[in-house]
């Protein structure tokens, strides 16, 4: 991951989310994501994927609204992966599970893109290493192509054990207009 998720770049360090259902939410972000439940309240439950580090909180407030398509606000959380390797394991267990997914190979990182159940976005990807980009002027060559998903899946071929809990993890948020 080079230079570009070290420090002093600043990363978001958890994410609140709000929910319709809490139970459902918990079930995805456990079964589907890989997140482990480290608190949990009445409405509210702290995910986490190392069992110490709070990543994802969901909250289920008493008055929440629906989720309104094309209105400003959470477009997407992306999850940093260690490893091309974990990728493998995650698009594996995607592709068994049958959970629906989009992907896309960015040249810079390789990408896969779900929807939580109550319609936010969530990335998970694995970058490539920073000495491989391609830089034009002073701006990094980017792209929305078909992913390798072939070569990703040759990268490992271990089981899922839900998301790894190594020190690589980065998560960013993309707000979106209206």
């Amino acid at each position: 991951m080079d230079k570009f998720h070290q420090s002093p770049n600043v990363f978001v360090g958890e994410i609140r989310i709000k929910v319709m259902e809490l139970d459902r939410a918990v079930s995805f972000y456990e079964t589907i994501i890989g997140l482990k439940v480290l608190e949990r309240s009445a409405g509210s439950a702290v995910l986490t994927a190392d069992g110490k580090s709070p990543l994802v909180t969901l909250e289920q407030p008493k008055d929440v609204i629906p989720l309104a398509g094309r209105h400003s606000g959470l477009y997407h959380f992306a999850l940093l992966l260690p490893t091309r390797a974990d990728l493998a394991v995650f698009l594996r267990h995607l592709i068994q599970t049958g959970y629906p997914f989009g992907a896309a190979d960015h040249y810079v990182s390789e990408a896969l893109y779900i929807t939580d159940p109550d319609g936010n976005g969530i990335e998970v990807y694995g970058d490539r290493p920073s000495s491989v980009w391609k830089w034009e002027n002073d701006f990094v060559e980017m792209a929305t192509l078909q992913l390798d998903a072939r070569g990703i899946l040759e990268e490992s071929s271990e089981p899922w054990n839900g998301l790894p809990a190594g020190p690589s993890w980065a998560i960013s948020t993309f707000m979106s207009g209206i």
